[in-house]
């Protein structure tokens, strides 16, 4: 498991998607606070990240150069 800084975000329910991850509350509560009041009636939540889930499909694997190039000089070819 890793552990990551937990980050903030602004939403507001039928606005667009959050794009800016705030790294602590008060700089989201302080955004918050600017967009509601340049958008009356609109209410603007803060909201704090709890866990997330990313799928990877590819995994990179790093191989020893050196190994295979001393193969290559004694003619020893794998396949």
């Amino acid at each position: 498991m890793i552990h990551d800084r937990v980050y903030w975000i602004v939403w507001a329910e039928g606005g667009r998607s959050p794009t800016v991850k705030h790294v602590n509350f008060a700089s989201a509560r302080a955004e918050a606070q600017r967009l509601a009041r340049h958008n009356p009636g609109i209410t603007f939540a803060v909201l704090a990240s709890v866990v997330s889930y990313q799928r990877n499909d590819l995994r990179e694997t790093s191989y020893d150069l050196a190994e295979a190039h001393d193969e290559l000089l004694n003619g020893e070819i794998p396949f």
